[in-house]
């Protein structure tokens, strides 16, 4: 199976450099996932922009639905964790 080449710099395109940079600044280093993601910039903005958005604590979900919903999420992408 062929996998995904990670982007950094300047092949990631203006967009994804600004998430990453965001990224580095608030966690200290870039994540895999954004880095793959940056071929699809507007999935990558849209990912980065609702966890921006439900992972603040404003929303008016509970912590039991957004884990139901990451288990959810795991199940269908097949992760073992």
């Amino acid at each position: 199976m062929t996998r995904v080449r990670s982007l950094e710099g300047r092949e990631a395109g203006l967009v994804a450099r600004l998430v990453q940079f965001v990224l580095r600044i608030n966690l200290g280093k870039n994540l895999n996932p954004v880095k793959v993601q940056a071929h699809s910039t507007r999935g990558m903005l849209a990912n980065f922009l609702a966890n921006a958005i439900l992972g603040t604590g404003r929303t008016k979900i509970g912590n039991d639905l957004r884990e139901l919903v990451k288990i959810r999420t795991a199940a269908r992408n097949g992760c073992p964790f």
